[in-house]
């Protein structure tokens, strides 16, 4: 194929150059065209508000006007259910067992009155210590009349001594009596030593009588002491035993302790130590909360300050109440935190048995006057700077950015503040909150 003349591409150039010339001049327009819509207003919706006036609504919004008003504080203590009076059967501490084994419990959950059987222990090894205690205290009775036969035997021989002292004495004298001229002079010297022999005799004898009339009665009290001591300790094993079997001190219902070594609560057979609660007997015929307040909360609680009562499983229903008691040691919350807590006491006014058990979660709520009748903005109406100051926005106008204006606060509520200084009535103020999610 031929190739085309140089005028052959000036004509076909010189044809399509004016169309591509329109083209542009059409771009261009358009582009010209969408940048002055733009700027136009917009056309409303079928809503009937357009984007600037939604704008406008959401800064309305967040706008307040200072006022004044209450300033209420809702204080929260979460705590457990239990009864007023509450008693904690223990095991008992014996001096023959050093453990325990469970042999009776009453059913869990019943209500049982006082007096009632409540738990037992086994006493089988108490029973044959007590045995053979009993036959120690026979045995010290027997050694006390032994002994008193051994003493009168004593006693009696002492007398006999007595009395042969006292004859001999008689003959040594009449011996003695005998003038000398009527006999030896060696018989005579004779006599008269026998005759001191004989007073001596008697003198030792009777020491010896009195020694062992001083020594009867001690010697008669030590075997008796022997006797006492054995049927003190024979009482202290009754004593024992009877504390193996334990009647309901008052009315209540039962609920078993928790069993450590065995992770779970104590049932028939088990091995108890001495001093750990086996039975909890609550009486429920008055309820009470104890929980925790911390101590940044603990300025707004006193004796007396009433509170509703809520329970997790009851809901819908509230109760009322009074702080009893508040403990003035602050201690640990648990191991794994550095709070601090203080336990209050909150009977109920009223209890209803068919809605409360003991060991369910409570909440006592206080709702507690703050301040009345001052200068109040909403919380979110309140910022706080990085150097820990509370400042608001105020309100300079839509042509305006808002102005910082720092204040000093007062009280606390759960929707509103007091604010002290920094702002006037009638101020309006936007959200710092919105303000600080926009920025």
């Amino acid at each position: 194929m031929a190739s085309k003349s140089p005028k052959t591409w000036q004509r076909r150039t010189r044809r399509f150059l004016p169309v591509l010339l329109a083209g542009v001049l059409v771009l261009v327009g358009g582009l010209w065209f969408r940048a002055t819509h733009a700027q136009a207003p917009a056309p409303k919706a079928a809503g009937g508000s357009t984007p600037t006036e939604k704008a406008a609504t959401t800064t309305a919004d967040a706008t307040y006007t200072v006022a004044k008003g209450d300033i209420s504080r809702t204080v929260i203590i979460t705590g457990e259910l239990q009864a007023t009076n509450s008693r904690d059967i223990l095991v008992p501490m014996t001096r023959a067992i050093s453990t325990s084994t469970i042999t009776f419990l009453a059913p869990e959950g019943k209500v049982i009155r006082k007096g009632e059987p409540l738990v037992e222990f086994d006493a089988s090894s108490l029973l044959s210590q007590m045995a053979e205690q009993e036959r120690s205290v026979e045995e010290s009775g027997l050694n006390i009349e032994k002994k008193t036969k051994d003493l009168e035997a004593q006693r009696a021989g002492l007398l006999n001594n007595v009395a042969q002292a006292e004859g001999s004495l008689k003959i040594a004298k009449l011996n003695a009596d005998i003038p000398m001229d009527l006999q030896p002079a060696n018989t005579f010297l004779k006599y008269q030593t026998d005759y001191e022999k004989a007073k001596l005799s008697l003198d030792k004898a009777k020491e010896q009588l009195a020694n062992f009339e001083a020594s009867y009665d001690s010697q008669l009290t030590l075997v008796k002491i022997q006797k006492s001591q054995a049927e003190l300790t024979l009482k202290r094993m009754q004593g024992d035993l009877n504390l193996l079997s334990v009647k309901a001190p008052q009315d209540g219902v039962v609920i078993y302790g928790d069993n450590w070594q065995n992770n779970r609560r104590y049932q028939v057979g088990d091995t108890a130590f001495p001093g750990l609660p086996v039975i909890t007997l609550p009486d429920l015929s008055a309820m009470q909360v104890t929980g925790f307040v911390y101590d940044t909360e603990l300025q707004f609680l006193a004796i007396g300050v009433p509170c509703d009562i809520h329970l997790d499983a009851v809901p819908g229903k509230s109760w009322r109440g009074k702080v009893k008691s508040l403990t003035s040691v602050a201690t640990r919350k648990g191991f794994a935190t550095t709070q601090k807590v203080f336990k209050a006491v909150i009977p109920l006014d009223s209890v209803d048995l068919e809605s409360m058990k003991p060991g369910m979660t409570a909440r006592a709520e206080f709702l507690l006057s703050m301040a009345s009748d001052v200068t109040v903005v909403p919380r979110q109406n309140l910022g706080l700077d990085v150097q820990g100051r509370y400042y608001v926005l105020k309100d300079a106008g839509s042509k305006n950015p808002p102005v910082r204006e720092f204040v000093k606060v007062g009280a606390f509520g759960d929707q509103v503040v007091q604010i002290l200084s920094g702002v006037e009535l009638g101020d309006k103020i936007l959200s710092a909150q919105k303000i600080s999610e926009t920025k």
